[in-house]
């Protein structure tokens, strides 16, 4: 099940067929706030009025709070907000406002920007806020990664992809910890890591009654093989960020989290503990010649249920090992391939067989590249099916590469810069257009 909020803004003088979702009585006049809407520079032209902030400065994260506050202050009925996604805004200090608070995408924004620039002939541009409409369902496409999310690669462990899977974390009700700030309420909404782990601990609890035999790394395998990347309408899961677009594996790691799948995922990649001292060089982390950051041998070759290669400039191979733990001994798995753009796969043996004497199995992944690039990550994966109801689908990150250590530049704008001289880069070129400083 999905639940959003629909905002419902009407411009101009026009009705809405639902005389009953309408509860203003007049439309309220409305004023442009533009450029980076200031709190501090909000005055009494306000009054009365609904305020649309369209802001344009993206480097800089507004104080919404801050603005709405200074917005009613002066008077004002209302305020519109311009911005790339919700997921920031959906806490429990929205429900604490003291004046209408509408937050739109930059389509819809524009919109409205045009028609208060286009009101014409003495006609004043007038808005009319309604109260929102939640809607739960296959309509809103659920689940979708937040805009605030960690996303990978990882920059201590590049050949470890990171993040490992998604879970519930935005606008969540819990549990509100014993402090001054929150005395007297016990629960509140709250967003982020520490409410999409607490979901994640409770699947491995679980599933640890279920397997009480599995090792922490078999727990986690289980619930990253077995995890969706496809949402509540059968489409690719969606990213939240400035512009959305469809998730990676560093955006949401093996997909989000299905905790009944993982109950029985088939196959599963172990890890001896003892298995991390080949790769890190570290005893638990303590003591002054202890460094976990550094890698001893390529992770590469690290049991885990994803492949991570950050630098390939020919070819590379992974040697996985998977255990059978389905309720089947004689079952037989055959390899499914999703090789990233540019990169050519294989997987030798392409088929495992399985029986009560043989319950483990290795098998070796080799990655050619294409082409002669100093590239950036694509994405793919490696799924093993036994003709049945078990996926094992592990993600793939690749990155092709000329030389290892470098800086990437992007020419997105041309600097023209004359010899001896300091000046300010030239954004209004077109993409291309650089030239070198003339002798």
């Amino acid at each position: 099940m999905s639940t959003d909020m629909l905002y419902i803004v009407y411009l101009g003088e026009r009705q809405h067929e639902d005389a009953d979702l309408v509860t203003a009585s007049h439309h309220d006049i409305l004023t442009s706030i533009l450029g980076s809407c200031d709190a501090d520079k909000i005055d009494s032209s306000v009054k009365g009025k609904i305020a649309f902030c369209f802001i344009t400065a993206f480097n800089v994260v507004p104080s919404y709070g801050r603005i709405i506050n200074a917005v009613s202050s002066k008077g004002g009925r209302g305020v519109i907000w311009a911005l790339y996604t919700t997921d920031s805004f959906l806490t429990e200090d929205l429900l604490t406002l003291d004046i209408p608070f509408v937050p739109v995408d930059y389509e819809i924004s524009y919109r409205i920007f045009q028609y208060i620039r286009n009101s014409e002939n003495g006609d004043i541009p007038k808005a009319k806020i309604s109260l929102t409409r939640t809607m739960i369902g296959s309509e809103n496409s659920a689940p979708k990664v937040a805009a605030f999310s960690s996303r990978g690669p990882s920059a201590i462990y590049p050949g470890v992809l990171k993040p490992d899977i998604a879970a519930p974390g935005v606008a969540i009700l819990a549990a509100s910890p014993n402090t001054p700030e929150f005395k007297g309420v016990p629960y509140r909404f709250d967003s982020g890591t520490s409410m999409a782990c607490p979901h994640v601990s409770g699947i491995v609890a679980v599933l640890k009654s279920l397997h009480p035999e599995w090792s922490p790394a078999a727990l986690k395998s289980a619930i990253m093989t077995t995890a969706t990347t496809f949402d509540n309408n059968r489409m690719p899961i969606q990213a939240n960020g400035r512009v959305p677009k469809i998730a990676d594996p560093f955006d949401y790691g093996a997909g989000f989290v299905n905790p009944i799948m993982a109950a029985d995922p088939g196959l599963i990649y172990d890890i001896n503990p003892s298995d991390y001292l080949k790769f890190f060089n570290c005893m638990g982390g303590l003591g002054s010649q202890d460094n976990c950051t550094t890698a001893k041998e390529s992770v590469i070759e690290l049991n885990l249920p994803s492949i991570a290669i950050p630098n390939l400039r020919t070819s590379q191979t992974a040697v996985r090992t998977v255990t059978n733990v389905g309720d089947h001994q004689d079952v037989v798995y055959k390899a499914f391939l999703e090789p990233p753009a540019g990169v050519e796969m294989a997987v030798e043996p392409s088929e495992l067989v399985f029986n009560k004497d043989k319950k483990a199995q290795s098998f070796k992944v080799t990655f050619k590249a294409t082409r002669k690039v100093q590239g950036d990550y694509t994405f793919g994966s490696l799924a093993w099916h036994d003709g049945g109801s078990h996926w094992v689908r592990i993600p793939i990150a690749a990155r092709i590469v000329i030389e290892e250590i470098y800086s990437r530049i992007s020419y997105s704008a041309c600097v023209r810069r004359a010899v001896g001289e300091e000046k300010e880069p030239n954004f209004e070129q077109p993409v291309g257009c650089f030239q070198p400083p003339r002798h």
